[in-house]
């Protein structure tokens, strides 16, 4: 059996990283596999690559699936197509194509890492352009979700249980050795997007305690970004707060992000909506503990495996306004209130109100210890790529049967309860 990973792009981010990871796997496996991309997979020995998957290549409304299968003609059958982010509205085919695939009676895993109903109005503005519905279904379907929530939307939508697996993304242990820094150096990895929430973490820094450096890993990586994000830098840099901004990307090449790595003595996230947010299983793979904002229904599902980092808040109040729901503007002017008067500013977790200086000066002690590594052995890769692999086969002995589609008003209802 063939199983055909399929992603728009190979850019650096999160989705690549676990199609990497996946390919890998199956190599260690010896599972036939092939990824198919907009170019050609060079971590890949079976790699085709058809442009027009970049949804922003001047190809893209080119996609057909004639392309494709030209592209894996000889690969051997039967084949299994593992798509990547398949209903997320970034593409302005990919609906078309996900269809012919169904339609034709191909096997097809969905792995669905990002929704464009949760919080994505222009992803999902494209979606209803194209006219067709994009939760397909038929018994030579699976869909792979990160969250019990998640998994929840689509079953209550329609879609058998026995055809939804939640899948979390594979993480290997690279435990870092003890930082040489003698004061918290605090490091947020990240694209510094709008939904990052950048703002707060100008917030942290002037909360924490003194000799305290902050620094983000890189910048937006997108012009519609680019405005916010520059906001932000220049207020930090007006008020001289203690953040490197973008290490791995400065002028003359920044510094290797295993160095970057190296250096902090903490990590923190103040992103207010992941689909699912693997620095709260980086933190323990690298061995460093972790602050900063909770994902109710991520943090939830990671409970219970024992994942449960204990310095991490729900909301941050100031003056008893919530921070996170702010506009930009009011984010500023909450900013320059805390500048002015830090004691209004109070951290909740699970209901309780902490002083925002007392509870980060305890969260960035260098005696602060990390969550055991053994508590992400359940995400490992092999495991991971077992669980496709069980799946794959069977889907292989599925048979052919009528093509439906998820109630797409529930699942918007969903996202917005």
């Amino acid at each position: 059996m063939m199983h055909i990973l399929v992603h728009y792009h190979l850019r650096s981010g999160g989705v690549t990283q676990v199609l990497q990871q996946q390919s890998r796997s199956f190599e260690e496996l010896n599972y036939d596999h092939v990824v198919l991309s907009s170019e050609k997979a060079s971590f890949c020995r079976n790699a085709a690559c058809v442009p027009a998957l970049d949804y922003q290549s001047p190809t893209a409304e080119n996609l057909h699936l004639d392309l494709c299968l030209q592209a894996i003609e000889n690969c051997s059958q039967p084949r299994i197509w593992h798509l990547h982010n398949p209903t997320l509205g970034c593409h302005p085919r990919m609906t078309q194509f996900v269809r012919q695939l169904v339609d034709r009676g191909e096997r097809v895993i969905m792995q669905l890492h990002d929704f464009a109903e949760d919080q994505r109005p222009k992803n999902l503005l494209q979606l209803h352009q194209q006219g067709l519905p994009w939760f397909p279904y038929s018994p030579r379907t699976h869909y792979l979700v990160l969250t019990e929530r998640d998994r929840n939307i689509l079953c209550e939508a329609g879609l058998p249980p026995e055809q939804a697996t939640i899948l979390i993304n594979p993480i290997d242990p690279s435990p870092l050795a003890a930082s040489t820094r003698r004061t918290p150096y605090v490091l947020y990895p990240t694209r510094a997007i709008t939904r990052k929430n950048i703002g707060e973490l100008l917030l942290l820094a002037q909360l924490a305690p003194s000799e305290t450096k902050f620094a983000t890993s890189q910048g937006p990586g997108s012009s519609r970004y680019q405005e916010e994000y520059d906001h932000w830098r220049n207020l930090a840099h007006a008020w001289q707060l203690p953040i490197d901004w973008a290490v791995t990307e400065q002028p003359h090449g920044g510094v290797d992000f295993r160095q970057v790595q190296q250096q902090a003595t903490h990590l923190v996230t103040t992103s207010q909506q992941e689909g699912f947010g693997m620095i709260f299983l980086e933190a323990v793979a690298w061995q460093r503990p972790l602050l900063g904002r909770r994902i109710a229904h991520v943090t939830a599902d990671l409970r219970s495996h024992n994942v449960d980092h204990p310095f991490l808040y729900d909301e941050i109040l100031i003056d008893g306004q919530p921070f996170s729901c702010a506009s930009l503007t009011e984010k500023t002017r909450l900013l320059k209130r805390a500048r002015n008067a830090p004691h209004g500013v109070e951290i909740i977790n699970h209901h309780q109100r902490i002083d925002a200086r007392q509870w980060l000066a305890e969260a960035l002690s260098l005696d602060q210890a990390p969550l055991p590594i053994s508590t992400i052995a359940p995400f490992h890769p092999d495991r991971h790529a077992q669980t496709i692999l069980s799946i794959a086969e069977k889907l292989q002995h599925a048979s052919l049967g009528p093509v439906l589609d998820l109630d797409l008003a529930r699942i918007a209802r969903g996202f917005a309860s």
